[in-house]
């Protein structure tokens, strides 16, 4: 029992571990999102250059997988949320290694995949979250430690 105490005997925060799930369900909605919505978007809005075309409909795709994700604004701590994010950052770092890891050959095949499918929602989910929380809950939640 006393790996979940303080000296002083107060509960220790499971943040880390709460921030080990997050990450994990911000991967699983992004998959999902991801596998869902791209043959709808390259059937109702295709555009001609095929580049363009995913540039577009990734960034879409992370929209709205951000958006999913923000609903865990509605958690009472609302750190949790920016905090999954910028963890989630460890599974940009994570892929970047094993991409860096792959034979020639491939390792470009990769980066492609690391580049389309992991770093605009890492991207995209750090600036709104991080906007968000700055300037909806930062300001409440430091009142509330206060009190």
């Amino acid at each position: 029992m006393a790996f979940f105490l303080t000296k002083e005997g107060r509960r220790k925060s499971p943040i880390a571990l709460t921030l080990f799930f997050t990450v994990l369900f911000y991967c699983a909605v992004y998959f999902a999102a991801y596998s869902l919505l791209t043959e709808p978007l390259h059937r109702s809005f295709p555009i001609r250059d095929a580049a363009v075309e995913s540039a577009v409909h990734t960034a879409a795709i992370a929209l709205i997988g951000t958006g999913v994700c923000c609903l865990l604004f509605f958690l009472p701590d609302k750190r949790i949320v920016p905090y999954g994010f910028s963890a989630s950052l460890v599974v940009l770092l994570i892929f970047v290694t094993a991409a860096a890891a792959k034979p020639a050959g491939r390792r470009e095949i990769a980066l492609q995949f690391v580049r389309l499918y992991i770093t605009p929602p890492i991207i995209e989910g750090n600036l709104i979250s991080w906007t968000v929380y700055r300037i909806f809950f930062k300001r409440r939640c430091e009142q509330e430690e206060e009190a």
